[in-house]
């Protein structure tokens, strides 16, 4: 099995395993899926592994290639 969906699978027990919502364990598999993406891996097979959609996958390598920045006044909707 490959690296990536096997650090993506080992992330997934670990957050189902947490009691506490905001655990560390849901950046790790945050921060997992972000990494198998980066490597080119399927979206389909990471999204299988992490037990996600792939719209899911995607926004979660999203927010950990690019974390939110404060807002700007100017990014505000008049």
């Amino acid at each position: 099995m490959d690296e990536d969906i096997r650090a993506v699978e080992e992330a997934v027990a670990t957050l189902e395993s947490a009691a506490v919502e905001h655990d560390p364990a849901a950046a790790t598999l945050q921060n997992a899926v972000a990494a198998a993406v980066t490597h080119g891996k399927p979206i389909r097979e990471v999204a299988a592994a992490a037990h996600m959609t792939a719209l899911e996958v995607l926004d979660a390598a999203d927010a950990a290639t690019y974390p939110q920045q404060a807002l700007q006044p100017w990014m505000l909707a008049p």
